[in-house]
């Protein structure tokens, strides 16, 4: 079976992990919340549930290049683990650390590992276009800069980067006033709600960011193989300020603050 027939199950499975993370807003916006409560618990899934989304997804890419017939055939997406990559160490002339190990969604290296695997011929960092929201108050992502990977690498990696760290925060439960302070680095959070978790304009502003990466990423991909990306794409209500109503499952549900998110044409 050709990666062409495969791809079409991995961009469903993405369709679905994003609908669940969506789910989590769309459950949290059901009424209007405030201060210590329970649908605070929410937020930090929205984050965890995003970056995961678009960490899959990739995983399922290489997996279905990968895969004999039998195993796809078995397990289809979801179950193949994106190894670590070992590369050059920045400090050949020490003996002991002649080499390094970098995470595989780092962007210089994801793209070498895509072209390896033969998920694409070009850089599918180069196809990555995204409105990013800087800052939030409250269910609201604010402070919204438009901008592409090939223009501005920096601004995308910090902003990739943080957010992922704020996955790792909450997939270890390091919350704010927790854990993630005592590191360093710490986690770049920045919390106005009077409880130790994530902002809900902060969660969805995670998921916008990822939302994007992955309508990019399968844009890309499917335009490299000829397959018709129109039909696998994200729904492009789910990027309006609005849903339609005529949305099935989100009808009329407002994600991004009355923000419309990139669309990549």
């Amino acid at each position: 079976m050709k990666l062409e027939e495969r791809l079409p199950a991995v961009f469903t499975a993405a369709r679905q992990n994003v609908k669940a993370t969506l789910d989590l807003i769309y459950i949290h916006a059901e009424q209007e919340v405030r201060g210590l409560q329970p649908r605070a618990t929410l937020n930090p899934l929205i984050a965890l549930t995003a970056v995961a989304a678009w960490e899959r997804l990739l995983s399922d890419l290489v997996g279905a290049a990968k895969f004999s017939e039998e195993k796809w055939d078995r397990t289809g997406p979801g179950h193949y683990h994106l190894d670590t990559i070992e590369v050059p160490n920045p400090q050949p002339n020490k003996p002991d650390a002649t080499q390094r190990i970098s995470l595989p969604f780092e962007p210089v290296h994801l793209d070498a590992k895509l072209r390896q695997y033969g998920v694409l011929n070009g850089k599918v960092s180069d196809g990555w276009e995204i409105s990013i929201a800087r800052s939030w108050i409250g269910v609201t992502p604010k402070d919204w800069i438009f901008t592409k990977y090939i223009d501005d690498r920096g601004l995308v990696y910090s902003h990739l980067k943080t957010n992922q760290k704020v996955r790792n925060g909450v997939a270890h439960l390091a919350l704010p006033g927790n854990g993630a302070r005592a590191e360093k680095a710490g986690y770049g959070w920045y919390n106005d709600a009077k409880s130790k978790t994530i902002q809900n304009g902060h969660a969805r502003g995670i998921a916008a960011f990822f939302m994007q990466f992955i309508d990019c990423t399968i844009t890309t991909v499917a335009r490299s193989h000829g397959v018709d990306e129109k039909r696998h794409r994200l729904p492009a209500g789910w990027f309006q300020a609005t849903v339609p109503e005529s949305d099935s499952r989100f009808p009329g549900a407002v994600f991004w603050g009355g923000h419309s998110l990139h669309r990549v044409s």
